[in-house]
């Protein structure tokens, strides 16, 4: 007996071509659904971005790019540098959004810890974050940034899943196992991340699934990823995605490139960290 990924039925072997039975469950079809045309529940789920990818200030969709944003002990905020800018040309130095002072760096992981303590998923997750990078001054501990990580992802923490994923993924300081990073890039994507599914469709590619991976990648550049739009041209290249394909992954990148767009994140892209940190 094997699971469908799209009906998520428990079938006979014999619900199954040879190729399909040969899948895992997360990217297997019975016959029926392959005939159906039916999706894999991998593709139904997290094609759009939640509002916690939103900036909690203009409420505009946060860029990709983690250099464009920046994180907020004082709240747990991800604040995009557009904002930061214009809190900063108003003359407010403190944290732009709940408006607390600016903590000293060495006080960072004790208002993290205070937060995890109370069950705070994302608190939990950063802290494991800085457990495994050695930041703030705190010594580098992968064992315990792997718990952390761990105990984040059972609350739901779709970041902690893809750190997890690159940990077991690369075998950084843990056992390489392609099978465990996989179930956690499935479980980061199906929550809206981004580069858990691109890395997803590069994997898929790899193991010769390009169906599967133009599938993830048509979604990924919809949320206006370049890598993933520039993938699917590839794949265009290569006759294995139609010109509609490619079409419409543009229309999609482009939509959302223009959905995360404002004046304020043009002029402070156009400054360097450092700059918008010192406006006047």
């Amino acid at each position: 007996m094997k699971i469908c990924g799209a009906c998520v039925r428990e079938l006979p072997d014999g619900s199954y071509s040879e190729e399909q039975r040969g899948l895992r469950q997360s990217i297997r079809r019975c016959e029926e659904c392959v005939a159906a045309g039916n999706q894999l529940v991998l593709m139904k789920k997290g094609r759009t971005r939640s509002e916690a990818d939103d900036c909690p200030i203009c409420q505009l969709p946060l860029p990709l790019d983690m250099k464009h944003l920046s994180f907020h002990a004082c709240c747990l905020k991800r604040v995009c540098d557009g904002c930061v800018l214009a809190a900063r040309k108003r003359g407010m130095w403190d944290c732009p959004f709940c408006r607390a002072p600016m903590p000293k760096e060495e006080h960072v992981p004790s208002m993290i810890q205070k937060r995890a303590d109370k069950g705070d998923p994302v608190a939990i997750w950063d802290l494991g974050a800085i457990y495994e990078y050695g930041k703030y001054g705190l010594v580098k501990d992968m064992t315990r940034a792997i718990e952390l990580y761990e105990r984040a992802a059972e609350l739901g923490a779709k970041e902690a899943h893809y750190n997890l994923g690159n940990l077991y993924a690369i075998g950084d300081n843990v056992e390489k196992d392609m099978d465990k990073a996989i179930r956690h890039y499935e479980a980061a994507a199906m929550r809206g991340h981004v580069s858990a599914r691109f890395n997803l469709g590069i994997i898929e590619g790899k193991a010769g699934n390009h169906v599967i991976a133009l599938q993830h990648m048509m979604i990924t550049a919809k949320f206006g990823d370049e890598d993933s739009l520039n993938t699917v041209k590839r794949l265009f290249m290569a006759r294995l995605a139609t010109k509609d394909d490619y079409a419409a992954a543009l229309r999609g990148y482009q939509s959302a490139i223009e959905e995360m767009s404002s004046p304020d994140r043009a002029e402070a892209k156009a400054l360097a960290p450092d700059d918008i940190r010192h406006v006047n």
